[in-house]
């Protein structure tokens, strides 16, 4: 991810992008895992932060692994 795109990241959103990171070694973290961890009563606001990642282009959707969330790195991270 460019500097640019990190600095418009909140500091949740970095949270839960390293979150992400940081717990995918096998498969991504479900949105019920996220918000617990977080201390969400719901995976809904899970899913508000991970849309607003996905818009700003530092995690993916991808069906290929379950739980389906991919951290973005730029060249060289």
């Amino acid at each position: 991810m460019t500097e640019a795109k990190q600095s418009t990241l909140t500091a949740k959103q970095a949270a839960i992008r390293d979150y992400i990171r940081d717990h995918s070694l096998i498969s991504s973290p479900t949105y019920r895992q996220i918000a617990r961890a977080f201390g969400y009563r719901s995976p809904n606001a899970v899913a508000v932060h991970v849309k607003a990642l996905e818009r700003k282009g530092a995690i993916r959707k991808t069906s290929s692994r379950a739980g389906g969330l991919e951290v973005v790195y730029a060249d060289g991270e």
